[in-house]
């Protein structure tokens, strides 16, 4: 799952990274759709990566109890 996450996280930041270029280059979509369209991907990117750390650390808090270190 965390693979998954991971690899839609790196993909959505490469594809910022390239509609950032090709807008900075080629100007294809008025600036406020740009501006939207890149904030709606951090927005995406900063999601996914809070689920990431939520699920590591519900994670590691299962295993620490199920090894009896926590009560």
């Amino acid at each position: 799952m965390h693979q998954k996450m991971l690899i839609l996280l790196v993909a959505l930041v490469a594809l910022g990274a390239l509609l950032t270029i090709v807008q900075i280059w080629t100007n294809i979509m008025p600036w406020d759709i740009f501006i939207k369209l890149l904030i709606t991907l951090g927005i995406l990117a900063v999601l996914i990566g809070f689920l990431m750390v939520i699920k590591a650390d519900l994670g590691e808090h299962k295993r620490l109890k199920d090894e009896n270190y926590l009560d």
